[in-house]
């Protein structure tokens, strides 16, 4: 396995963030701040629709939410305000269905559980909207100029026509009245192609710009399947890509790869989420550095990563997956400013060979299956799916 292109990971820790300042506000105080004003708004204005609660509810509703907050210890930011929210409103199928599994658990919930489920169930509409757009937007564009270029082209035949004609009734000395006649009708043809070129020209730079904010979309889009902590591919992009991978039958082996921060609780609670975020990043920056370009690197939630082999056996996935083991064994975190050292870390990794025909569900399941192995098997070793 090459390595892929580097990225200098440079991190200037901060001990406090605006995050964690909202995070000493009670959920009241949190509702008189403008971010909490707007979110009640949003209530009261989504309250009016006929499928929600009437907008004498709004109000009890946003103290719902609320409490749902502080009985679960999480700050009531917007992220977390929104997406109790909409599991209180059950607007959302599959939101409560993943949070009822983690509630019936007894699991608790955590911020990185939030952001994903809000990335995951609340951002993921409003950004596959946005798909069709620019599409949409230049096949009219196009149609219009299609249209202007076929309008010329029938006056330019009339024109050709007429000035034909008019050189066949200039040899007529008693044609003069209908030469006269054509010549009008000639000039206003000129006039009429005249216009038909002034307007295409501006139709030309409308379909300019709507090939810019096709790209523009394209932008947003390819953004919403990055993971903005590390940069590495999000579920969503995971999704997207795996068509290409799994979705033409391939006859060549795919392998995946699953790792966990092993006890990354504990780095949250020791040393708070700003630091947590660190390391993140630099398993993220480990798993970047192991991998080629056409395999699929991702932060699939909180601390879990999946990295996704094309064209690689069950030898090459465990020797990828031991590389990122060690590399992460012997990292060694410390904070310029202060000199503080985070206690060494370790991950555990599960392994998984694609079989033909099966479902990504399936082959999901028997990777996370190896990890949850790894795990009972003592942490910070590679195990492969039986």
């Amino acid at each position: 396995k090459g390595d892929a292109q580097k990225r200098t990971n440079n991190p200037v820790w901060s001990e406090t963030t605006p995050a964690e300042s909202e995070r000493m506000l009670d959920p009241f105080q949190f509702a008189q701040t403008p971010a909490g004003t707007r979110m009640n708004e949003r209530i009261e204005s989504n309250t009016r629709s006929p499928d929600r609660p009437g907008a004498a509810t709004g109000r009890a509703l946003a103290l719902r939410v609320l409490d749902f907050l502080g009985e679960h210890e999480l700050s009531p930011l917007p992220v977390n305000y929104a997406v109790a929210y909409e599991y209180l409103v059950a607007s959302s199928t599959a939101l409560n269905e993943r949070l009822d599994v983690y509630l019936g658990e007894g699991r608790p919930l955590d911020e990185l559980l939030m952001r994903e489920l809000y990335d995951e169930y609340l951002v993921h509409e409003q950004f596959r909207s946005l798909r069709g757009i620019g599409g949409n937007l230049q096949q009219i564009v196009e149609n219009v100029l299609g249209n202007i270029a076929e309008a010329d082209r029938n006056a330019a035949g009339f024109g050709a026509t007429m000035e034909h004609g008019i050189v066949r009734l200039g040899d007529e000395a008693r044609g003069s009245a209908v030469r006269a006649i054509a010549t009008d009708l000639l000039v206003a043809t000129r006039r009429a192609r005249s216009g038909n070129e002034a307007l295409r020209s501006s139709l030309a730079s409308a379909d300019t710009e709507s090939r810019q904010l096709r790209h523009e979309l394209e932008r947003h889009r390819r953004e919403a399947m990055i993971d903005p902590l590390t940069g590495l591919l999000n579920r969503r992009g995971l999704e997207q890509r795996l068509e290409d991978v799994l979705g033409a039958g391939t006859d060549t082996p795919v392998a995946m790869v699953m790792l966990d921060i092993d006890h990354f609780k504990r780095i949250n609670d020791s040393y708070g989420h700003a630091i947590g975020d660190v390391v993140i990043r630099h398993v993220a920056d480990t798993v970047r550095k192991s991998t080629r370009g056409e395999d699929l690197a991702v932060r699939y939630g909180g601390e879990e990563f999946i990295v996704v082999l094309p064209d690689t056996p069950l030898k090459g996935a465990v020797r990828v997956a031991e590389t990122i083991r060690t590399r992460i064994e012997r990292l060694r975190l410390t904070r310029r400013q202060d000199q503080l050292s985070v206690t060494p870390f370790t991950v555990s990794i599960g392994v998984a060979m694609f079989r033909s025909g099966e479902k990504f569900e399936d082959f999901f399941v028997r990777a996370d299956r190896a990890l949850y192995a790894a795990k009972q098997g003592g942490r910070n070793r590679v195990m492969m799916d039986a």
